[in-house]
């Protein structure tokens, strides 16, 4: 059975151009229902909820001369593109000084590697989010237009890769915890403290999650 454009649109609640002001919006608002651009030979399709905040995929549905489905790509939304780009340029900002001649790489060390570490912890944390998002929107999308695919098997949470990326995030998570519980809140910096907590929840919790959605 061919999917076609008009069982596309069916997807969509609310209609929307994929503008990076409208994302804004979504993002704020808080708005649930699936939102949608609609072309004349592609489909665009993004849909928030409380788990995925800024970091929900946008598919593009294209479709050829006949409307028919031939091909589903994804991307991150511009509003979560922007946060990235924030963290990154956030980063530069504190370690270099403005005038670059008086950088001291050695002297600056400790900040450079906490900076680092804090960034690539929540880069790993928006793409896990993003990952876990898409497939568990694609899944569903594939029930609702009746399209069968083989099943993939499942990247193992376990591989080489995670394990060595693990070793190095679980350690950092909790060296941000003794940071808050030693230093931090014992000199009254609680609004940085409950933001740690909160930051180190979310990519613990978000982990284990995935770890036990691919169990089962």
């Amino acid at each position: 059975m061919e999917v076609t454009k008009k069982d596309v649109e069916k997807l969509i609640e609310l209609k929307r151009k994929d503008t990076f002001f409208n994302h804004l919006w979504n993002v704020f608002s808080r708005d649930l229902r699936s939102a949608g651009e609609i072309n004349r030979h592609e489909i665009k399709v993004w849909n928030q909820n409380l788990w995925n905040a800024s970091f929900y995929p946008i598919f593009k549905f294209e479709f050829n001369a006949s409307n028919h489905l031939i091909k589903i790509s994804d991307r991150l939304n511009p509003v979560g593109k922007m946060l990235i780009g924030i963290l990154v340029f956030g980063f530069l900002y504190f370690v270099f000084p403005k005038n670059p001649t008086e950088f001291n790489f050695i002297g600056s060390w400790p900040i450079i590697l906490f900076l680092s570490a804090f960034s690539s912890i929540f880069i790993l944390f928006a793409r896990m989010i993003y990952r876990f998002e898409k497939q568990n929107q694609l899944d569903e999308i594939f029930e609702l237009l009746d399209i069968e695919v083989e099943e993939k098997e499942p990247e193992k949470e376990w591989s080489a890769k995670n394990i060595l990326i693990r070793l190095f995030t679980y350690p950092f998570c909790l060296f941000l915890i003794g940071l808050n519980i030693f230093l931090i809140i014992p000199n009254q910096g609680y609004i940085p403290a409950i933001g740690i907590f909160i930051f180190v929840g979310l990519y613990l919790i978000s982990d284990l999650r995935m770890i036990f959605k691919n169990k089962n």
